[in-house]
């Protein structure tokens, strides 16, 4: 049986709070014919929040998780948009920070990469996954 793909965001950024992430994936089969669409999200707080400090009680948000349905290709959006901007404007200061996504299918990894995220604008990336 075909199987479909669970990706994986992580960071380890001490104020990765700042930030929402969303994800959306397009699923297609072999004759790129889109058969599904999925996402996940993982806010904290609403864009522009401005927060002084990490709420309390959020989650741990290391690793954010979405999985396809089976499916031959997908098509990956990420957006990490900050909801709380750096309170320093001094440039070593707030230098971009990593993150990490990871691609698995049948229990393998497919694909590994890290990402500079810029700390004032966030970003989005766009994957294509192929098996």
């Amino acid at each position: 049986m075909e199987k479909g793909f669970r990706i994986e965001v992580k960071c380890h950024y001490d104020a990765w709070w700042r930030y929402n992430v969303a994800m959306m994936c397009g699923c297609f089969d072999a004759d790129d014919r889109r058969t599904d669409f999925v996402s996940t999200a993982s806010d904290v707080a609403d864009v522009g929040a401005n927060l002084t400090v990490r709420p309390d009680g959020i989650p741990d948000r290391s690793r954010i998780t979405l999985e396809t349905p089976p499916c031959d290709h997908a098509l990956l959006y990420v957006y990490i948009i900050p909801h709380t901007l750096p309170t320093d404007n001094d440039i070593d200061n707030t230098r971009p920070f990593d993150i990490e996504i990871r691609i698995f299918s049948e229990g393998h990894l497919l694909h590994s990469e890290k990402r500079k995220i810029n700390q004032w604008s966030g970003a989005s990336i766009e994957l294509k996954i192929k098996k």
